[in-house]
């Protein structure tokens, strides 16, 4: 066990270290998707097992939680308790999560090119799966919400918006365009209607989203500040006694910042593109109301 979790520590390393979980989500996801594009066409219900799992997991954690039963003190570090969280060690959850969302919406705004067609096919399963992702998350993180709500005077101001606000907000709001992904749901409303309750949600979803990365890690990133005038090879002492480098810090904290500038890109990338397709789509309109006029003109 010891010697497969260091393999894995080591490759994770080689490969991540560094690079923010988002930019590992969304490479992850990408080819992810460009190797199993078909597959997951052709037999969606397999693809759904494992953020199935996971959202099982995650929603009887976050419950139970609640009325004060905490799993791990009941099952203690098992191998099976290791194995249950390996996918939230490596960030293989709520990152994978995040990064289908956020190119399923990419999907609407980008042009046309092949590979977007192509995945514009899969987008109903894309949303199934990073959903039952993210709100397994959501539901996992409801103590963590309560905490927040009881100690905003121990946290700084942008982590008590993220867990506190945004956090409840936007598990209700990703809740709606995927529950009406599935076929049973989307099957109870007219076409017109269907897409108008998607664009209503998943616009402001996306951007909240993209707020709410920003938020949640400046807010690690200024929780976690050893300060500016430091030197990074001084060590402090933490509240269990252990030595705790700036260095060791100061990575975190530059990851963090690093991260909320990457989710701030995609905000105003995805922004930038939607104000364009808007554009785009209401030209051809006026050109004809236009032609229209002339004609009239002409006939006159």
């Amino acid at each position: 066990k010891v010697i497969n979790l260091y393999v894995l520590d080591y490759v994770n390393n080689v490969l991540w270290l560094g690079v923010p979980d988002l930019r590992k989500g969304l490479v992850l996801s990408i080819v992810f998707l460009f190797i199993f594009k078909n597959a997951i066409r052709k037999h969606s219900l397999i693809f759904y097992i494992y953020p199935g799992l996971l959202f099982l997991w995650y929603c009887t954690y976050g419950i139970l939680n609640l009325f004060n039963v905490n799993l791990y003190e009941t099952m203690g570090e098992t191998v099976w308790w290791t194995i249950l969280w390996l996918p939230h060690s490596y960030a293989l959850d709520t990152v994978i999560g995040i990064a289908f969302i956020l190119i399923v919406m990419f999907i609407g705004v980008l042009p046309k090119w092949e590979f977007v067609r192509q995945l514009y096919t899969i987008r109903k399963e894309m949303s199934i799966i990073g959903g039952l992702i993210l709100i397994g998350h959501g539901v996992m993180r409801l103590p963590t919400m309560k905490w927040a709500w009881e100690n905003m005077k121990e946290m700084n101001g942008f982590l008590v918006f993220s867990y506190a606000i945004l956090g409840v907000v936007l598990l209700v709001l990703i809740f709606i365009p995927w529950i009406t992904s599935f076929h049973f749901a989307r099957k109870r409303l007219t076409p017109k209607g269907w897409k108008k309750l998607q664009t209503y949600t998943s616009v402001p979803l996306m951007i909240l989203i993209c707020v709410f990365g920003i938020a949640i890690n400046l807010g690690w990133g200024f929780a976690i500040l050893p300060g500016f005038g430091s030197s990074l090879w001084d060590t402090q002492t933490a509240a269990d006694g252990t030595a705790v480098s700036n260095l060791s810090q100061g990575y975190q904290v530059a990851t963090a910042f690093l991260s909320a500038k990457l989710y701030l890109a995609l905000m105003v990338v995805y922004i930038w593109l939607r104000r364009k397709k808007i554009k785009k789509q209401s030209q051809p309109v006026k050109q004809v109301k236009i032609q229209e006029k002339t004609d009239l003109v002409n006939v006159n």
